[in-house]
């Protein structure tokens, strides 16, 4: 049986450790990091996997995105970051999210319906209030596959209302205001947004989503 997606659902938080802390985790991958929150996605499918966006600023204050996945057995030994202990879950791989099928699949459908960020069960907001530029009421969204990979772009193909077509996702490290973004770079229709929050006047590009066909 397949599945609506809509709305981007609550993320379940618990009041518990994690070993060794993600912060530890997020060093190891990219080096300096000044943690200042992060915003989630939920699985809409299945409600294993957990999709976690970290917010870092780098040495000049710049604010960074470092993006994991958390499941309960690992799926790609060339994306995997680490492994944790949880207090409640237990062993959980993480995962970096731009190789994890199922983080893709809800960024798809978050920037395509033009969703925001799940909520969090203890009601902490995010630190970025991130919402997609789409206006699809729902999308089909199955059998995400992944051809290229790196810490900012996935490239892939995904079956969307019965048709198969070929994608490419890209969440910047660097989050920039999307008016201000590189020379010669013009942000996609499709993509997802959020006010910075210390500039209220500053509107980051958080992903930006391509259909290569």
């Amino acid at each position: 049986m397949r599945r609506r997606f809509s709305m981007s659902g609550t993320a379940i938080m618990y009041d518990t450790t994690v070993v060794p802390s993600k912060k530890e985790i997020a060093q190891a991958w990219t080096g300096y990091v000044d943690l200042q929150g992060s915003y989630r996605l939920v699985d809409t499918v299945d409600g294993e996997v957990g999709v976690e966006v970290l917010i870092s600023k780098d040495r000049e204050g710049r604010l960074l995105q470092i993006p994991f996945s958390y499941r309960s057995a690992e799926i790609n030994p060339e994306q995997t970051l680490s492994t944790l202990e949880h207090g409640v879950l237990g062993k959980r791989w993480v995962t970096n999210a731009l190789g994890d099928p199922v983080a893709v699949r809800e960024f798809i459908r978050t920037i395509l319906t033009g969703d925001d960020g799940a909520a969090r069960s203890d009601g902490v907001k995010g630190y970025l209030d991130i919402k997609g530029s789409g206006d699809a009421e729902s999308v089909d969204l199955q059998d995400v596959k992944l051809t290229e990979v790196t810490r900012q772009r996935a490239i892939g193909s995904v079956t969307i209302n019965g048709e198969r077509k070929q994608f490419s996702l890209r969440l910047p490290q660097l989050l920039k205001n999307f008016r201000e973004t590189a020379a010669g770079h013009t942000a996609t229709t499709l993509r997802i947004v959020a006010t910075h929050p210390e500039k209220d006047d500053v509107e980051l590009l958080v992903a930006e989503f391509n259909w290569m066909e």
